[in-house]
């Protein structure tokens, strides 16, 4: 069963699970604030209230501490719409876990024109985030720092390992803005600030994002490349229920310099696995688990 974002309010009932791709961490459930403060049944709140920082910091942790019950296999499309020209398709498989550190995933895209080439990231999160890619298979994972987190995973596509990882979500610095609406939802805003290593970057002033004030799940994230200045956003498009949990089917993301767009697309999906962990080590050369077709859902 598919859906659009319109009738996300329909996910009213109890715990449901969710998945958002490209970064793990977010592969969490639906927890209606009202059961998260022990309330028993729906309530009627005003939609624009604004909460203080205590029940902001509270959120914010219960956010952090969401995920999947298991692990879970993605294989998804990178539809890159250009500006102007015409639409590109790439094509992958994601692969997703916890560990002691966080959520930590690993994805290969397949390039080429006949798909014969591999690039795979191997992307950790947490309060001490780290990402590691190789452009060829069997080559060794190389560990990605500073400029090498912003530049395309593709030529020409608007994710960068910064976008697929995400650390902000885990930065201590942060200020609570208030609520606001995006779409048909309404979104508790929060301006996350980068370590002082991050800033030395000089490629990201702040990232906003916008927790649902019903659901506490993501709804909307922008990134600041300077103060009033959009780097890039994304949101979410529309969702899919896949064995008993609700993940993401669509997301979009844009470029505001360029107004380039990549959509991520899941085509297939397999929840509540047991993966090994060892193909989520960067130092070591297991080959990842071949899955059959019949435990994936379209």
């Amino acid at each position: 069963m598919q859906f659009d974002y319109g009738q996300y309010l329909c996910l009213a009932r109890g715990l449901f699970r969710w998945t958002l791709p490209l970064v793990c961490f977010l592969f969490s459930p639906i927890i209606p604030n009202t059961l998260l403060h022990g309330q028993t049944g729906p309530k009627q709140v005003d939609r624009y209230t604004v909460i203080d920082a205590e029940e902001g910091a509270r959120r914010l942790e219960a956010f952090r501490l969401q995920r999947l019950e298991g692990d879970f296999c993605f294989r998804f499309e990178l539809e890159h719409l250009p500006r102007r020209g015409s639409t590109v398709h790439y094509y992958g498989t994601m692969w997703g876990s916890w560990n002691e550190n966080g959520p930590i995933s690993r994805i290969e895209l397949k390039t080429g024109a006949e798909r014969e080439q591999s690039i795979q990231l191997i992307l950790q999160n947490g309060k001490d985030a780290k990402a590691w890619l190789r452009n060829h298979e069997g080559s060794p994972f190389i560990a990605l720092k500073g400029e090498a987190l912003f530049a395309p995973i593709v030529t020409g596509v608007v994710y960068t390992p910064f976008d697929l990882q995400m650390p902000f979500i885990f930065w201590q610095n942060y200020s609570y803005e208030g609520p606001t609406r995006v779409r048909s939802r309404i979104a508790q805003n929060f301006l996350m600030y980068p370590p002082e290593k991050e800033n030395a970057l000089d490629q990201v002033h702040a990232v906003r994002i916008g927790i649902d004030d019903a659901y506490n799940t993501l709804l909307r994230i922008d990134i600041y490349e300077a103060e009033e200045q959009i780097r890039s956003s994304f949101s979410v498009e529309s969702f899919k229920e896949v064995q008993g949990q609700w993940i993401v089917k669509r997301i979009v993301m844009k470029d505001n310099k360029s107004r380039n767009r990549t959509r991520f697309k899941v085509h297939g999906a397999a929840v509540g696995l047991n993966l090994p962990d060892e193909i989520f080590m960067p130092e070591t050369s297991v080959p990842m688990p071949v899955l059959p077709d019949s435990i994936f859902e379209n």
